[in-house]
């Protein structure tokens, strides 16, 4: 076994230094795609002072209670408030986040039992209702397509996150009315 024959290995023998270095770039890539999703605030805010969502009782809330998986809630100011209780959210894992398919979920998280009744397959055609223990309902966020790095192209996609939350509250929050009324009797 005198001779490389794999080309594969001879490429990385000879490019081994700055794939190593191009390789420690994800942990910046992570951070920034972190910090754009941290930056939604003032488009979400906008949303909901637009009229996006016609309640008038809706607060937003930026939510670090477990530091790894952050995101961007709405819940009626009514509704339970501790850390099992129901709300519509966007949320990421700041450790993993690198813009690709899986990054984001949306849907209602909350953990209780207690709220789980009104989510059915019928109710909720477009999320999956388990798999993940602190959802009640949820789905998978798209990534961004094309060339997004380039240029103001991320504009588009914060625009879909907006939307995606707004729709998510639209199909859910009566579910979660309908959950956290079930529990006040």
């Amino acid at each position: 076994m005198n001779q490389i024959e794999d080309e594969r290995i001879r490429f990385y023998l000879e490019h081994g230094a700055r794939i190593r270095e191009w390789a420690r770039l994800e942990n910046e890539v992570r951070n920034f795609v972190d910090q754009f999703y941290r930056s939604l605030n003032g488009d979400l805010d906008a949303a909901l002072r637009g009229g996006k969502i016609t309640d008038d009782d809706v607060e937003l809330f930026f939510d670090e209670t477990y530091p790894d998986y952050p995101g961007y809630a709405l819940r009626r100011r009514d509704w339970p408030q501790g850390d099992q209780d129901p709300d519509v959210r966007l949320e990421w894992n700041c450790n993993q986040v690198l813009f690709l398919e899986g990054d984001l979920i949306c849907g209602v998280r909350g953990r209780g039992d207690q709220y789980r009744q009104p989510f059915t397959a019928e109710a909720c055609p477009e999320y999956l209702l388990r798999g993940r223990p602190w959802w009640l309902a949820w789905k998978k966020v798209d990534s961004p397509v094309g060339r997004f790095w380039e240029g103001d192209n991320l504009s588009k996609y914060r625009d879909y996150l907006v939307e995606t939350l707004v729709n998510t509250w639209i199909n859910l929050a009566p579910l979660v009315d309908e959950a956290v009324s079930r529990n006040d009797n």
